[in-house]
């Protein structure tokens, strides 16, 4: 075995980030500079004299470089330490990102990060570029009332609230020293009549996130179909055979041991009314534009968590029901309550009930000229409002465009 070839003693220790190497195959000796900004070798030949001078002309520069990086990087942050700090609206740049963190990392869900990120970006157009570290108490107060002042409290209270989060983020990224807006009121909205707005409804809605999954999915359905609780109550995502018998049944208005309950057929949800005994074909496709959600995306929320036959069902197993039970319409009507009741607001009069709600639809859909009163089952005197049997019945459609 032949004897390893040393290298040449050399001192290159004195020049940074000069180094020699040996080609194994050929035997040739070769210089080396790594450059210290990213550690990429570049080659310098075989001369060992040309080499330490290139290496010593490349320390130079690069050197001075990394220097006056440095510098600038050191003024940079002397600048933004400034009184004012980061501008607003850069800074709401970086929280929509940590948001999005927030999110996928399971913090926040969904609907809290869509409602926060468009709370954020009003924040950033209402104080722009202002430094962060120069906004006060009373210039967040001020803007706070002019919402107020204009009938806009629910928007007051949760511009608030996701501000008191958009400084909390600044804090803990060393952008801010302070939370000016934790340090307002945190005034409660009153309402002066039940009659629920979609504001208002917002509100309720993000409250009850805190709630089972069930209670914002029957409030959705609640808006978007417009029907009432007893329907959205038994509504399942498919007919069984015993169904049919309970139509007759439902038609000729005679007991049975099972109602005649919604579900759903083709692009369809097929609701027999309780109440009207109305039979209404709600395309899934119709959307509430307001919210931009769709009946079918609220059928997809509601098979997300369970495979109940039940749209509205439990997601927790309880005293009297387990996971997949169908959810009682009082029981309904409850968690619509709790959620009412952590919305924080406050009624001068008597609270909304979750049928009131039906009405808001009404009147969302009439905005949006989708024809209520089919939507909703009413009719006038002259239809016949029951049938003889199931083969005289007829589903009326609803019209989305």
């Amino acid at each position: 075995m032949s004897r390893r070839r040393s290298l040449p003693h050399s001192d290159l220790s004195k020049i940074p980030n000069l180094y020699r190497k040996l080609d194994k195959r050929t035997g040739r000796l070769s210089f080396q500079y790594k450059d210290p900004r990213n550690g990429t070798f570049w080659g310098l030949g075989t001369d060992e004299d040309i080499a330490k001078n290139r290496a010593k002309q490349l320390n130079a520069a690069i050197y001075a470089q990394l220097a006056q990086s440095a510098t600038d990087n050191i003024m940079a942050n002397q600048s933004s330490n400034k009184a004012g700090g980061i501008p607003f609206n850069k800074w709401i740049e970086e929280y929509l990102k940590v948001t999005k963190d927030r999110l996928q990392t399971g913090e926040i869900k969904q609907n809290t990060y869509r409602t926060r990120i468009h709370l954020a970006k009003c924040l950033g157009t209402i104080f722009c570029d202002t430094g962060i570290k120069d906004i006060t108490v009373k210039d967040i107060v001020k803007n706070l009332e002019s919402y107020r002042a204009s009938g806009k409290e629910r928007m007051a209270q949760a511009l608030r609230s996701t501000l008191v989060d958009v400084f909390m983020e600044a804090i803990q990224a060393g952008e801010a020293e302070a939370n000016p807006a934790a340090m307002t009121k945190n005034k409660p909205v009153r309402v002066k009549r039940a009659r629920l707005t979609l504001d208002v409804w917002q509100g309720i809605f993000d409250a009850a996130e805190s709630l089972q999954s069930w209670v914002q999915n029957a409030m959705l359905l609640a808006l978007i179909t417009g029907q009432r609780v007893e329907d959205i109550a038994i509504a399942r995502f498919k007919r069984d055979p015993e169904w049919d018998a309970a139509f007759v049944a439902f038609i000729q208005k005679k007991p049975y041991p099972i109602k005649a309950y919604s579900f759903i057929e083709g692009d369809f949800l097929h609701v027999p009314q309780q109440k009207t005994r109305a039979l209404l074909k709600i395309p899934l496709q119709l959307r509430l534009e307001c919210i931009d959600t769709s009946l079918g995306d609220v059928i997809a929320r509601c098979q997300k968590h369970s495979l109940s036959p039940f749209l509205i069902h439990h997601t927790k197993r309880g005293f009297k029901q387990e996971i997949g039970d169908p959810v009682h319409k009082n029981t309904v009507s409850k968690g619509f309550q709790k959620a009412r009741e952590k919305s924080g607001i406050i009624w001068t009069g008597s609270p909304p009930t979750f049928h009131e709600q039906r009405s808001l639809a009404e009147r969302l859909y009439r905005d949006q000229g989708i024809d209520t009163q089919r939507l909703l089952g009413h009719k006038s005197a002259k239809m016949t409002a029951v049938y003889n049997d199931s083969r005289g019945a007829e589903w009326l459609e609803i019209a989305i465009k």
